[in-house]
């Protein structure tokens, strides 16, 4: 259907969608998606709308107010918001744009994740297959294909998730968090320090933390732990070592030092979840 927004052309197109009460309990849902072509005159300005938005700029420029910050979004870019929040964002002319609301599941709790880790404006390759995610689906809708909750629910899902994905650097230099974390995973047996990986990786401790965290969810000594957990795991259940040798194995010379931490990180204790 057409718009009634001012400065959206005639030749936009939006739709809007109704979930079922299962989306609702059950499922990430969109409520809107558009293709929209737009003079100056287009903006919005609310304090508050129930769902969240993605829109990835084809044309022209964005200009954005969110939580108190300003932002010129140009074309490639995506900007990513949950509209319960105050925002007003405006067109430049010649404004093109694909967009998409959501909601449903745990959506506004995953995108205040993701940008209060990554912000509210992505650059990037991933912004191209964003786009060609949202083309598609407008498209569908345009021919009135029947699109599943499930597979509305996924959409929503890659296209969230999408955002939190690094590009792959044009040259041969390794990420600093993948060296990190490959040395953890080959030393997991030996005493490892904050210290020690910054260092590797030439970073500070709080600028190392600080990217480990929002590339990974963990801080660097969390990941350590959890490695060292996941490999007791293996060795409990493949291995006959004791569970004494497995502390060891994973870095830890006091058992029950180990046979605490495990109870409390996995919910058991390590003999009971060899029984398992």
């Amino acid at each position: 259907m057409r718009s009634v927004d001012p400065g959206v052309l005639a030749h936009s197109y939006c739709f809007s969608f109704t979930p079922s009460e299962t989306a609702k309990k059950l499922y990430y849902y969109p409520t809107w998606c558009g293709h929209y072509y737009c003079t100056s005159d287009y903006y919005m300005k609310r304090e508050f709308f129930p769902d969240i938005l993605l829109a990835y700029v084809r044309k022209g420029e964005f200009f954005l107010e969110y939580m108190e910050q300003q932002y010129t979004v140009s074309k490639g870019e995506v900007f990513f918001i949950d509209c319960q929040h105050p925002h007003f964002y405006r067109a430049s002319k010649n404004l093109e744009f694909l967009y998409i609301h959501i909601n449903g599941a745990n959506s506004h709790e995953l995108a205040g994740h993701i940008i209060s880790q990554h912000g509210v404006l992505f650059h990037g390759e991933k912004n191209v297959t964003i786009g060609k995610l949202l083309f598609n689906l407008i498209e569908q809708c345009r021919r009135d294909q029947v699109i599943s909750a499930p597979d509305f629910s996924l959409l929503c899902y890659q296209l969230m998730v999408m955002l939190t994905h690094r590009d792959t650097p044009e040259n041969d230099i390794e990420n600093p968090i993948d060296i990190s974390i490959r040395y953890i995973r080959e030393n997991v047996g030996k005493k490892i320090t904050l210290d020690e990986l910054a260092q590797m990786v030439g970073l500070s401790k709080y600028h190392f933390s600080h990217i480990f965290k929002t590339e990974t969810g963990y801080s660097p000594m969390e990941y350590v732990i959890s490695t060292r957990l996941d490999r007791s795991k293996v060795l409990l259940k493949a291995s006959h070592l004791s569970i004494s040798e497995i502390a060891y194995e994973v870095g830890y010379e006091n058992p029950g030092s180990f046979i605490n931490l495990f109870t409390s990180k996995i919910g058991c204790s390590p003999k009971t979840f060899r029984k398992m």
